[in-house]
């Protein structure tokens, strides 16, 4: 996987999962925040779940070990939330850019938080990050739905759509 597909991939997932959060901020907190059956326990939840995901992504690309979660995610408020993904992304780009032609092509060591020990190539990592970004976003869609909310589309075609056109 080239450096251009990997910003491809992550620049789809940057852009819907802005979507989302702009139409999960137009919710009252405590509607976020509200008790419901997801596996998150509410809104707020499966957001957080989704950047704290990404969160341990990032870190194990870059050869950490996080031992769980970030600190943050059991306290963090809706704008932290942003903050944190805000942050994230801006580290993410950087390690993008830093990568070498070796980098792209070498596996990833990290351990599960379970210590279970595994080693992937970065591409596959990404189309991972990917689907479990869009699989929660899904999720997050049908919540706004069930709230009576329009959720923004997140298609990766309408995203191409969107894009400004090559030169």
């Amino acid at each position: 996987m080239s450096r251009d597909d990997l910003r491809d991939l992550l620049g789809y997932t940057e852009w819907a999962t802005a979507r989302i959060a702009a139409a999960l901020g137009r919710l009252p907190d405590a509607v976020r925040r509200r008790r419901d059956d997801s596996a998150f326990g509410n809104v707020h939840g499966t957001f957080t779940h989704l950047i704290a995901a990404e969160w341990v992504w990032l870190e194990r690309w870059l050869g950490r070990t996080p031992p769980g979660p970030p600190e943050w995610v059991g306290s963090a408020t809706f704008d932290e939330l942003l903050a944190q993904l805000d942050a994230l992304q801006r580290a993410r780009a950087a390690w993008i850019d830093g990568l070498s032609p070796e980098d792209l092509v070498r596996p990833i060591a990290y351990r599960t938080f379970a210590g279970a020990p595994h080693a992937d190539p970065i591409g596959p990592l990404v189309r991972h990050v990917v689907n479990h970004g869009s699989y929660h976003r899904g999720q997050l869609s049908m919540r706004l739905r069930q709230l009576g909310e329009t959720p923004p589309s997140t298609d990766y075609i309408q995203w191409l759509r969107s894009r400004p056109a090559a030169p």
